[in-house]
């Protein structure tokens, strides 16, 4: 009997701890959708946010407006500079569309400081950064590149033109944004890097047409001094000779019974000219000597 009453017990303290378990249960499931609902908006806090950035954007929209004038406005501007000073089109179109591009990247500066405030200097930090490493792992090619802009506007030598740089002479056929292509008179190509053109003096030898030459007459010192128009006359009849400026002929020195005679003048071709000079003062002053140097 005992035994009966402990397990009538038992069991009515197991009922009674699964109903409370049950409670318990739909205590936590009614309670679940109050947890999970998202807590209201405050109206004034929206709208003072909207206007925020309503005022952002309508402040952006005029920065962007400006800029895009500005940008056209410096690119034409640009363009036109250029063309007057008769630089190149690629250079001209390059240098405008650059120009451009560089006012509006200022734009989108401002734009992206309106919208982010505080956080600017930390973006614009970084970009310095990364447009510093940039520059300095790309510095030859970008030092090459503006140089080689320089050249194209400046236009210190053209295509055809013989030049003498660093050592290397040659006809210039081929300018590039970063190289510039030389053929020497021996048929070899000689690639130079147009950062030498800002680092070293360039020599440009067909900027003017003629070249001066010079040629020594050497005559008895005991006889008449050597009148400048029969040297003129003997040059004005050798090719190459160009007529303006005329020869001149200057008296140097008196030593050993020989007075010494500098005769110089102008030629497209020196070296061909100066051989031709030489046989014509030969055939006009049989009794002296003529030589170079």
């Amino acid at each position: 009997m005992k035994a009966r009453m402990r397990s009538a017990r038992c069991w009515s303290c197991f009922v009674t701890l699964a109903a409370e378990a049950n409670r318990t249960d739909v205590h936590l499931s009614s309670r679940a959708p109050i947890l999970g609902r998202e807590m209201p908006l405050d109206p004034v806090a929206l709208r003072e946010t909207l206007l925020d950035y309503g005022a952002r954007t309508f402040w952006a929209l005029i920065v962007a407006a400006i800029a895009l004038l500005i940008a056209r406005a410096v690119r034409g501007m640009t363009m036109r500079v250029l063309a007057r000073n008769r630089a190149q089109a690629n250079v001209t179109i390059l240098l405008g569309n650059l120009a451009q591009l560089l006012v509006i990247v200022v734009g989108a500066l401002g734009i992206v400081a309106i919208y982010t405030r505080d956080t600017f200097g930390w973006i614009l930090t970084s970009f310095s950064v990364v447009g510093l490493v940039i520059g300095l792992s790309l510095q030859d090619i970008l030092k090459n590149f503006f140089a080689g802009v320089w050249v194209l506007v400046e236009r210190p030598f053209r295509i055809g033109d013989a030049i003498e740089v660093s050592g290397y002479g040659g006809t210039v056929e081929e300018i590039s944004f970063r190289t510039t292509q030389l053929r020497t008179d021996d048929g070899r190509e000689v690639i130079v890097p147009n950062g030498t053109f800002m680092t070293s003096a360039v020599v440009n030898l067909t900027r003017f047409p003629t070249r001066r030459a010079a040629t020594w007459l050497a005559l008895p010192a005991d006889e008449q001094a050597v009148d400048p128009e029969d040297v003129r006359a003997a040059l004005a009849k050798t090719q190459g000779v160009a007529a303006e400026p005329p020869p001149s002929v200057e008296l140097r020195s008196v030593a050993d019974g020989k007075a010494q005679y500098l005769v110089t003048f102008w030629a497209t071709d020196r070296d061909a000219a100066l051989a031709q000079a030489l046989r014509a003062l030969r055939a006009r002053f049989p009794q002296g000597e003529v030589h170079v140097g």
